[in-house]
């Protein structure tokens, strides 16, 4: 146990049915060897099965409660309405609960944090490498990527080509404020039309920095960037040349992010320096996968290349990072499954309102080539971290099912007066409004407690009571269907893992199918409370819904040293396991107490050297024929067993 390293690959949203699926039919060879090699089964997400609260829960074990991340940030008893730090979401300064990696720092153990929450650093026993700040996007982007065309869409980069010359002025866009380099296009000419692209700095027109066919990539290209937020900087990019047509008419070049090469994206700069020194240019695909996915300008084939790079990248960054500083722990995240099963999970769910015979041909079909690049991601990580002597741990938080209806809170409370709408009814004025709420949570905004406070102390419970009641009555017209599965005051709410100061006044999960929907109603002229929606999400609904293709419930398939072999949950204990389980079992794993505000448990079940069998037990009557001690009563209700016998 001495020199096991344990490590937590983060694929956020994965779909156990989907994996369970695909494994079957042999696209996913590597989950398939974790599976046979170690143990698999759904995770009961906290609430809200969002990306923050619960990539928090897997870091420290602590329910949302206890780690103050209860929405899409936390909104604090001295924050102004309605503050919730969304932006700081994956913050460590939001974070109320120890991370494992500070665990294991106090045990003189170091760790790798890559792509995660909880940066700034909290501690200089852990590394970390980018860090978790929009789930689709690094933090250290110089430009997102584009695709340069002359097509009829309304993404991406549009050129307009002179007639004469076929050539284009494309400029390389910063992510914020400030100035990227500029370059010209110029198409060249073949014997049946045009047949390729030169990309040239106008600086040094001689000489083309690249000169490309259709399916060929540039070398990586480094260029001088003058931002607001980083300086000057140096970043690296590069193209391909997806399509061009004989007559030009059809034009795509796609360009890379651009990320800085001077190793500011890792914590330790003189270890980013190195891992680009002997890796190459960071590489971070996400945004480039969304060409795809979003807005469909850019094909799936030249996605499929950028995510094999980046999973080369990251595994071997990976291990050359923990054998460069000795750790023994890596907290990994990538947002692979949840950007793709957001667009397509809908498609194949006949649950949904986006469904067709159709669409889920199509959304099966992507779902695979994904889920593929999924396995090879993992698969590279396999390559260099042997089984025999380390942990492996794949973990999604929560998966991905399909809406039916949307809800609109704001239009159920309009009405009633608890909201104060601005003068042209587009928004909500939430300071003079009685209540306020994000995602599973509602907040009264009561005198004395919030900052902007209205509602007077003596009027609190009975708001409360008529809110609860107005939400718990509501049905879908259609259907009769309650579109809540439980409105629970702050009181009532440890029964469903929440408790604290943090957490709303009253938290609710939306029934299966059901998303919420905020003050965007207004603008979009939706007065209905409950209406039709496309789409995926998590979040709203009750952690334990499924559907036969789809699922909220998040997953874990562990697989090492100390792990049992071939072990799959018994279908009757779905939610037995949480994403609070996660850090205490990896701890133990890695021969270390818990982190210290732990509110999970060790998965023993999965683990060797623990009895996990049921006792074999024989059910022997105990019944004894007594005569009664008292003349007979009228028939009551039944109460506890004590109540009864007397």
């Amino acid at each position: 146990m001495a020199d096991r390293k344990v490590l937590m690959l983060g694929l956020d949203a994965l779909v156990p049915n989907l994996i369970e699926r695909f494994v079957e039919e042999g696209l996913m060879p590597n989950f398939k060897r974790l599976m046979e090699e170690g143990c698999f089964t759904r995770l009961l997400s906290s609430i809200p099965a969002q990306t923050p609260a619960n990539w928090h829960t897997v870091a420290t074990g602590a329910a949302p409660g206890t780690h103050s991340v209860v929405v899409w940030g936390a909104h604090r008893p001295t924050d102004p309405i309605p503050e919730t730090h969304r932006a700081e979401a994956f913050s460590s300064g939001l974070c109320l609960a120890e991370y494992i990696w500070e665990a294991a720092a106090r045990h003189g153990i170091r760790s790798v944090v890559m792509n995660y929450p909880g940066y700034p650093p909290t501690t200089d026993m852990a590394v970390h490498i980018d860090r978790l700040y929009q789930p689709v996007r690094s933090y250290y982007d110089i430009s997102p990527p584009t695709v340069y065309h002359n097509l009829d869409v309304g993404a991406g980069d549009r050129v307009e080509f002179e007639k004469e010359g076929a050539e284009a002025e494309i400029l390389v866009r910063t992510s914020s404020e400030g100035e990227g380099p500029k370059y010209l296009i110029r198409l060249i000419r073949g014997g049946d039309g045009y047949e390729g692209v030169s990309i040239v700095d106008p600086s040094d027109p001689s000489k083309p920095i690249a000169e490309l066919r259709v399916g060929e990539w540039s070398d990586w290209i480094r260029a001088r960037f003058r931002t607001e937020e980083m300086g000057e900087v140096e970043g690296a990019f590069r193209f391909k040349l997806v399509e061009l047509s004989p007559d030009g008419k059809r034009f795509r070049l796609y360009r890379s992010e651009a990320y800085p090469t001077d190793g500011r994206f890792a914590s330790d700069e003189a270890l980013g320096k190195k891992l680009i020194e002997r890796l190459g240019p960071y590489v971070h695909a996400m945004m480039t996968a969304q060409l795809h996915v979003a807005f469909n300008l850019l094909d799936f084939e030249t996605v499929d290349q950028a995510l094999a790079d980046e999973a080369r990248w990251w595994a071997e960054a990976a291990r050359m990072a923990m054998e460069e500083t000795g750790a023994r722990l890596l907290y990994l995240h990538w947002h692979l499954p949840d950007l793709v099963g957001h667009k397509f999970v809908p498609w194949i769910d006949p649950t949904g309102t986006e469904y067709s015979p159709e669409k889920a041909e199509e959304g099966w079909r992507q779902l695979r080539n994904y889920y593929k690049a999924m396995d090879r991601f993992v698969g590279e990580f396999l390559k260099r971290f042997d089984l025999s002597e380390n942990v492996v741990a794949i973990v999604s938080e929560h998966g991905m099912p399909a809406n039916k209806k949307a809800v609109s809170l704001i239009n159920l409370f309009k009405e009633r007066g608890w909201l104060k709408l601005s003068p042209d009814g587009k928004r909500v004025i939430w300071r003079e409004s009685k209540l306020f709420f994000d995602q599973n949570h509602l907040w009264i905004n009561l005198k004395g407690r919030e900052p902007t406070g209205i509602v007077p102390p003596e009027e609190y419970e009975e708001l409360r009571r008529e809110v609860q009641k107005a939400m718990r009555d509501l049905k879908d017209p259609e259907t009769g269907e309650h579109v809540f599965s439980f409105v629970l005051t702050r009181e009532e709410a440890p029964i469903v893992g929440l408790w604290g100061e943090h957490i709303g006044d009253l938290v609710f999960c939306y029934a299966g199918g059901y998303r919420w929907t905020g003050a965007e109603v207004l603008s979009m002229g939706e007065e209905r409370v409950v209406f039709p929606c496309g789409g995926g999400n998590h979040g709203p609904m009750i952690p334990s819904y499924e559907t036969e293709v789809a699922s909220v419930y998040g997953t874990l398939i562990i697989a090492g040293p100390g792990v049992k072999k071939g072990v799959k949950e018994d279908p009757s204990e779905k939610g037995r396991r949480r994403t609070v389980d996660v850090a205490p079992t990896l701890a133990f794993l890695l021969g270390i107490d818990p982190p210290a505000q732990n509110d999970g448990r060790v998965l023993h079940e999965f683990l060797e050297g623990f009895k996990s069998d049921r006792p074999e037990r024989k059910l022997i009557p105990m019944a004894r024929k007594l005569l009664p001690l008292f003349r007979p009563k009228k028939p009551k209700l039944k109460g506890d067993v004590t109540d009864e016998e007397a």
